[in-house]
């Protein structure tokens, strides 16, 4: 009777509620070398995880009809709203302009969106920002799709919302990427002069800083009074730490340049970073490059 008993309390082991069993169980021969009252403790033992074990098993049970109630009852009031969520949905894609067909297009869309991301974010800082121009162009192309009727089904709007997200990081990790000194290109247009490009408020707002832009441009622009529509030329955009000498150039005219140090008398500055290649502070070449210290 006791072998049966035993069994039966392993076979019940098997059931997925009944885990954790708090009686570590015996072989045939183990239960038979124990002593009376070692076989009766065991027993005891034995007969209390039974009653917890099956205890347990009637509250699963009787959860999983509670549950299952549960379910039919919601299952029931779920009818009227689903109607009522699927009329308006055919409302909002009338509203858009928006048929099931366009579905198949717009999943394409996002996961273009999804692997150009992806792939940029895969870049290091420098290719990062070398691309630029293409990274904001994709971040502008983004915007105006999800500006766009496809962007605003429903169906979609967490697909979008992660997009959101993304475009965002990728913007503030180009923002990251951005060196403390580049130059930015800018397209002269009919009517424009140095000093007019200078004042505009994308560039740097102040007419005064158009030598900054011809110094930048020496090797294409030869009269700083004469530009020409459809030329490109570079906008500075930070301190250089980096000097190209041009003829005419001195250590102090250089120091002197307000993208330099805007202090003619920090020369020394320059000419103590560059001892390698300046043997005289008063003889400098055309082309040196030099380097210039920053703090």
């Amino acid at each position: 009777m006791k072998r049966i008993i035993i069994l039966t309390l392993i076979a019940l082991l098997v059931l997925p509620v009944l885990i954790q069993a708090r009686v570590t169980y015996l072989s045939e021969e183990e239960y038979k070398d124990l002593k009376k009252k070692e076989r009766l403790v065991y027993w005891e033992n034995l007969e209390t995880d039974l009653a917890e074990l099956q205890q347990r098993k009637a509250d699963a049970i009787a959860n999983q009809e509670k549950y299952s109630a549960t379910i039919v009852e919601l299952n029931a009031k779920m009818v009227p709203v689903k109607a009522e969520y699927d009329k308006v949905h055919a409302d909002i894609l009338a509203f858009l302009g928006v048929t099931e067909e366009d579905f198949a297009s717009i999943m394409e869309k996002i996961k273009y969106f999804n692997n150009e991301v992806t792939n940029w974010n895969g870049l290091t800082d420098k290719e990062l920002w070398k691309a630029k121009k293409v990274v904001r162009s994709l971040v502008v192309e983004y915007n105006d799709y999800r500006g766009s009727k496809l962007g605003k089904v429903p169906d979609f709007r967490n697909d979008f919302s992660d997009l959101d997200n993304k475009i965002v990081n990728l913007e503030g990790n180009l923002e990251a990427a951005k060196p403390k000194y580049y130059e930015d290109d800018y397209t002269v247009v009919k009517g424009d002069w140095l000093s007019k490009i200078a004042q505009y408020s994308f560039i740097y707002g102040d007419m005064s800083k158009w030598p900054v832009i011809y110094r930048a441009n020496r090797d294409n622009i030869k009269d700083p009074n004469i530009i020409y529509p459809d030329q490109v030329i570079k906008i500075p955009r930070g301190l250089p730490y980096e000097w190209k000498v041009y003829k005419g150039e001195c250590l102090w005219k250089i120091a002197g340049y307000q993208e330099v140090y805007g202090n003619a008398a920090k020369w020394p500055l320059i000419f103590r970073a560059n001892k390698d290649q300046i043997k005289d502070p008063d003889l400098i070449y055309p082309n040196q490059i030099f380097e210039i210290p920053r703090d």
